[in-house]
């Protein structure tokens, strides 16, 4: 094959010069291209068994560190230094004054016996002063409208805590009835209709909120789905000029009710 190969070389390049050029570069590719393939194997294999190699036959060592864990409780504070003056105390503000006080205690049922024939205090005595489980001489200049979180002297506060707001009920036992007959009469006669919703050819209901008192007035009034141009604004206005109703009634109480009411727009 080798020599096939000569002789093809020799029969192209006959007749031409064969010191240098195609030739020399034709008659040295095939051991040029033994020592390419010779030397990439060689480093293709180092590449893989070099690390492998290494750790097998070398005598390193793994360094190892020692690392002492320290108990965050143990760590002693830095100290103090002597020199380091410390820091000024807060101003304290002076006590109030000295409120003037009358006794005047709830009255509580108890036996004859224990009763104290006390009379109460006056109206003119309890001007300046305030109510408290026993008579003190305070500061003339204190203020007894100054509200005291201790008006006792033992902590405690004379008075009873205001109670809660009553909420409003959703049904009742009777139902608040509007005074002058039916109710839609009222809205047809006063309603209002918003020049803006009639140029922009607007209808249907706005559904307000609202609480009729115990006194049968009205209050708290909400928009619940309304539908724009002026008609919310118009819906508000009619229901707070409305005259009181006759409130509702809870176990013969008149109590808050909530009603929902809607209100049409038509053209």
């Amino acid at each position: 094959m080798q020599d096939q190969k000569a002789d093809l070389d020799v029969l192209i390049f006959e007749g031409r010069n064969t010191s240098y050029g195609a030739f020399l570069i034709r008659k040295l590719y095939p051991n040029n291209l033994l020592k390419a393939f010779v030397s990439g194997h060689i480093l293709f294999s180092l590449a893989v068994l070099g690390p492998f190699l290494w750790d097998r036959f070398s005598d390193h060592k793994p360094v190892e560190t020692e690392v002492a864990l320290v108990d965050p409780k143990m760590v002693e504070p830095p100290p103090i230094d002597p020199k380091t003056p410390p820091p000024p105390p807060l101003p304290s503000s002076p006590p109030p004054p000295q409120v003037s006080t009358v006794r005047f205690v709830p009255p509580e049922v108890a036996p004859d016996e224990e009763v104290l024939e006390e009379d109460p205090p006056k109206q003119e005595e309890m001007k300046d002063v305030q109510a408290a489980t026993e008579t003190v001489q305070g500061d003339p200049s204190a203020d007894p409208n100054e509200l005291s979180l201790d008006n006792t002297g033992t902590g405690e506060i004379i008075g009873s805590e205001p109670e809660p707001e009553e909420e409003a009920f959703l049904v009742v036992d009777q139902m608040p009835q509007f005074p002058d007959g039916d109710v839609q009469e009222y809205f047809s006669r006063n309603l209002k209709y918003p020049s803006r919703a009639l140029q922009r050819d607007i209808s249907g209901k706005v559904h307000l909120s609202f609480i009729v008192m115990p006194d049968g007035s009205i209050s708290d009034i909400q928009v619940l789905k309304g539908i724009g141009s002026g008609c919310d604004e118009e819906a508000v206005r009619v229901v707070s000029q409305m005259p009181k109703w006759i409130p509702g009634k809870q176990g013969g109480r008149a109590v808050k009710v909530k009603i929902i009411q809607p209100i049409k727009f038509s053209l």
